[in-house]
């Protein structure tokens, strides 16, 4: 115990330090990353202002959760807080894994979503935004593509759910309400798809033609590129206000057992995803790494809901 002690109080004053050198090397630290970004990030040795203040946060964040773990192991209080961020998470928690007879679903959630998530910020500081004639946002080709599928994904996923819950899951009233539920988002869902797809015209390849041609600030056949100058104020607006209200409702839930809570509501497992989706709603000005994250949210949004209706550890037919 003592030992354990020594070793904490060590540890929390290397730490301290650490933060008290960065702090006072802080503009030189931030040329540095600058520079290191240009040399072994940025394709054309270039860093605009927006990953420059991105690395800004990123240093300051750095610096506080250095700050803090190392407050935390010099008051011998470690342990005791990282239980608090396990609980947080809810990863094997027994409630929230009740629903679900795979018992590491939720951790897989939680390392794939952030993994994924950081691999976008790495792919928007080396190649930045796409943009095309005038500056203007544009696709990114096949990775979009590929993030596109994850929404179509997520869909079939939520058919599949309805199909489960039509085959007689849940008591008559229930189950009539999480038809309607599902049955909306997955409405909303394929409106975005269609508008990532441009309903067809990336599949098909046809020619945009009037007001899409004229307004379209891609020239593309879908709606919500006419909008593309607002991003900048919408985006992060919908990123901060999305990640706030699962903040609080995840720190103080009321329906911490209910059943349908558990399983409708984003679980704590997406928190650093959706953080990272929060940061990137500021990202450039085509954001298309903010839908990028977006789409990952929802693909393992949907994946949970599905796997905890396809293998239940309870008897679904009378809830």
């Amino acid at each position: 115990m003592q030992k354990t002690y020594l070793i904490n109080r060590i540890i929390g004053i290397a730490g301290l330090i650490i933060t008290l050198l960065i702090v006072l090397n802080y503009l030189q630290v931030i040329t540095y990353l600058v520079e290191f970004s240009e040399k072994y990030l940025s394709h054309d040795h270039q860093v605009k202002p927006n990953t420059i203040l991105l690395i800004k946060i990123f240093l300051s964040m750095c610096i506080l959760l250095i700050a803090t773990s190392s407050i935390l192991f010099l008051l011998n209080l470690a342990k005791k807080v990282s239980q608090t961020i396990i609980n947080f998470l809810q990863i094997n928690d027994p409630i929230t894994s009740s629903i679900c007879s795979k018992k590491y679903l939720d951790l897989y959630i939680l390392v794939i979503g952030t993994a994924i998530g950081i691999f976008q910020v790495y792919y928007f500081l080396q190649f930045g935004e796409p943009l095309g004639d005038s500056a203007r946002p544009t696709s990114e080709g096949l990775l979009e593509t590929i993030f596109s599928l994850l929404l179509l994904f997520s869909i079939i996923f939520l058919i599949y759910s309805i199909r489960l819950i039509k085959g007689k899951l849940f008591a008559p009233k229930p189950r009539r309400r999480m038809l309607y539920l599902l049955f909306g988002i997955s409405v909303i869902l394929i409106l975005i798809f269609g508008e990532e797809i441009s309903w067809g015209q990336r599949i098909f390849n046809w020619e945009s033609s009037g007001i899409f041609t004229e307004y379209n600030y891609q020239n593309e056949t879908n709606f919500h590129n006419f909008f593309n100058p607002y991003t900048e104020y919408y985006y992060p607006i919908a990123g901060v206000g999305f990640f706030t209200f699962l903040l609080v409702v995840w720190l103080f839930p009321k329906k911490r057992i209910n059943y349908f809570f558990n399983l409708i509501f984003p679980h704590p497992s997406l928190f650093f995803l959706v953080s990272i989706l929060a940061l990137s709603s500021f990202f450039g000005g085509g954001h298309e790494t903010f839908e990028q994250i977006f789409a990952i949210f929802t693909f393992l949004y949907c994946y949970r809901l599905f796997m905890c209706l396809r293998y239940p550890t309870l008897d679904l037919s009378n809830i």
